[in-house]
């Protein structure tokens, strides 16, 4: 049994299960962490909204799973770079906004009380520097020869993985996370902030669209499915990028904008409301 997912070296693909003992445990010391966590906080005084930040974060904690574990992981590995792209949206765009939904308020709390901690937290969300962050550590993890390297071996494929879930994490702590605070980066900020995210061009979705030939050995070299070609699957795996990407982004603006004209509506009604009685 393999403990990450990797390259399968020329194996013909096949339905048969495998379970990757790495991916089971790296999720379940996070439930295991959650857990542990809510427990420390002791009985909810809002039992509401306890169930809303335990729904998001096992949501958030399924989709990671369905990509580290089979069969997306081992497609993704070694055989279809189109599912590759589609575990990066999951990681990256999909289960981070979920995990740090999930996340109880007396947990931000609790950060500010530890300047250390609140410091690096400072420097990495910071929202200029989380954009940058996110999508240098996405266009480098998603390069060809990058790919190739690390997909090679169990331990480059977990550290793939990681940046993934790091750099989604860190792109999207400043839209949800309340901490550090950043009172300019209001909504409107927000939704450029994410709009611009999902119209950049990425230098390697440009390679991989418009090139001749396939850009990864990793899949070039993978024992054919049938119905696909490594070409074909990797332009389908540059339109995943492109498309999903956008997407994803245009679902957190509606969002973002949805929760912004309702405070925008209360912040209006008080008042009225207020003068009325």
């Amino acid at each position: 049994m393999q403990l990450w997912c990797s390259a399968a070296g020329g194996a013909a693909w096949t339905w048969t299960w495998q379970p990757y003992l790495g991916a089971w445990l790296f999720v379940l010391a996070i439930a295991v962490a959650y857990a542990w966590q809510l427990r420390r906080l002791g009985p909810p005084t809002d039992a509401a909204a306890r169930n809303r930040w335990k729904i998001f974060f096992a949501a958030g904690l399924v989709l990671l799973w369905l990509a580290l574990d089979w069969p997306l992981a081992a497609l993704g590995a070694g055989y279809l770079a189109s599912v590759h792209m589609a575990r990066y949206l999951l990681i990256a765009l999909l289960a981070p906004p979920l995990l740090l939904l999930g996340l109880p308020a007396a947990v931000f709390e609790g950060l500010e009380r530890r300047p250390r901690l609140m410091a690096v937290l400072r420097n990495l969300t910071q929202p200029l520097v989380a954009f940058f962050v996110f999508n240098v550590v996405i266009s480098v993890a998603h390069w060809p020869s990058v790919v190739d390297l690390l997909m090679s071996n169990q331990l480059g494929a977990f550290v793939l993985d990681i940046s993934w879930l790091l750099a989604g994490l860190i792109f999207w702590w400043p839209v949800i996370c309340p901490v550090p605070k950043w009172p300019r980066f209001t909504p409107l900020w927000k939704l450029a902030y994410l709009g611009l995210n999902g119209i950049l061009i990425r230098p390697v979705f440009l390679y991989l669209l418009f090139a001749r030939f396939p850009a990864y050995a990793t899949y070039e070299l993978a024992p054919p499915i049938a119905g696909t070609t490594a070409l074909s699957d990797q332009q389908l795996a540059a339109g995943i990028m492109k498309l999903g990407t956008a997407l994803v982004m245009v679902v957190a603006m509606a969002i973002v904008f949805h929760e912004w004209a309702k405070r925008s509506r209360d912040a209006v009604g008080g008042p009225t409301r207020a003068a009325q009685r």
